[in-house]
């Protein structure tokens, strides 16, 4: 079988990157052929090693651009990166080959998936965000502090400001989003759209016009663990992300604050400077490695997410639950799946309550326990996740045959 990843970077910069690196290592390591086109132009060690063959163009996003013919040509499409991209996908039989799509609205452009889809290739969209069915894939209106149900490209839409930034830096995406055509396009023309939670599939089925094969994939964690961290013995309420409004990053100090508790922000972002000031009794870590945020998890009493607009999934939570720190979570977390109400984490939009229940001991503990027997006897491994994948993959490829 053949797989072409198609994803913004070969580095890894973020969640997408890391799943899509992943997969292709692991597909590598089983023996199949593997391509995969990225915007940026260095490839990580790991695709090296693993012999994954890279289209690597080095493009930048509307934003960067700084000449003003190449910034209209980002958001119309590119006929130099399209002519390679035909050419990279050429060298693969189409009827042996899936396009796994991850990334691409902003580097690359719809062009991708359309060319693929003209050429005959099976073609399937990995949800790591509401960008399907959303110009800016917040879903998530700051000024009335709640899930935005406009829909999309309408006018009350186009003139809401729901990136807490001026309206011109939405602009671009609009465009983009009206030119690829993404909702009635890519992806009911596609195999189908891999879902990480079933808050995603729901959230995105119920803005989709028409019917889209749904298809679920289950998440990666990296953590192996061998023993418990005994989070009852812990303080630490542990927040990690980006330092935004969205995130309820704002909620998570105040409610710690009133109610006494140890609270640290492991992450950056705009509201940092005026969070720091504010709460000076928080820690704030900064963005930190993979091994400084272990540290932190084994000190931690409990992960607290208390996003405010729709969390696909938020991979910490696995990561933290996986080792026995049980989580606190709002309703618009898509990770709330693996959460069985007073079980092995809390799902609950008041953080005051929760902080109230998780200063006994017991009740920590038994959390702690419980999440991590949990995941101990199922865990989300890469191995677990690409066996899936490749049961998708072989279904497609009969489609089209």
């Amino acid at each position: 079988m053949n797989i072409v990843m198609v994803c913004e970077s070969a580095t890894v910069s973020g969640g997408a990157e890391k799943v899509a690196i992943q997969e292709a290592v692991e597909l590598r390591r089983r023996g199949h052929r593997v391509g995969y086109i990225a915007a940026n132009d260095q490839a990580a060690q790991e695709l090296i090693q693993a012999q994954v063959e890279t289209l690597l163009l080095d493009t930048k996003s509307f934003f960067e651009e700084t000449r003003r013919r190449e910034k209209l040509q980002k958001m119309f499409g590119n006929q130099e990166i399209s002519d390679r991209i035909r050419q990279f996908l050429s060298g693969f039989s189409k009827g042996e080959t899936v396009v796994h799509l991850h990334t691409f609205r902003l580097k690359l452009s719809g062009i991708v998936p359309h060319i693929a889809q003209e050429m005959g290739f099976a073609t399937v969209v990995h949800g790591h965000d509401y960008s399907p069915v959303c110009p800016t894939s917040l879903l998530y209106d700051h000024r009335a502090q709640a899930n935005c149900e406009r829909k999309p490209m309408s006018l009350s839409c186009i003139a809401c400001e729901c990136q807490n930034q001026p309206w011109r830096y939405k602009l671009p995406k609009l465009t983009s989003f009206y030119m690829n055509q993404s909702v009635w396009r890519i992806n009911r023309r596609s195999n189908g759209i891999l879902h990480i939670s079933d808050l995603e599939r729901s959230t995105m089925e119920s803005k989709m016009p028409g019917k889209v094969k749904a298809l679920r994939v289950t998440p990666i964690s990296d953590s192996m663990p061998t023993q418990r961290v005994p989070a009852e013995t812990n303080q630490n309420y542990l927040f990690i992300g980006r330092v935004t409004a969205e995130k309820g990053v704002r909620q998570f100090l105040e409610s710690a604050t009133r109610a006494g508790v140890s609270a640290v922000v492991v992450g950056d972002g705009p509201l940092a400077s005026e969070l720091k000031a504010k709460f000076p009794n928080a820690r704030f870590t900064g963005w930190i490695d993979k091994d400084q945020i272990t540290q932190e998890l084994v000190q931690a009493r409990a992960v607290v997410v208390p996003s405010v607009w729709r969390e696909t999934l938020c991979l910490s939570v696995i990561d933290a639950m996986q080792v026995g720190v049980p989580c606190i979570v709002s309703p618009t977390v898509g990770a709330k799946e693996y959460i069985v109400n007073g079980e092995n984490g809390l799902v609950s939009d008041n953080l005051g309550e929760a902080f109230d229940q998780m200063k006994s001991d017991v009740f920590v503990q038994k959390l702690s326990e419980s999440a991590f027997a949990k995941f101990q006897a199922n865990p989300l491994s890469i191995e677990r996740h690409v066996d899936g994948l490749l049961e998708i993959y072989a279904a497609c490829l009969k489609e089209g045959r």
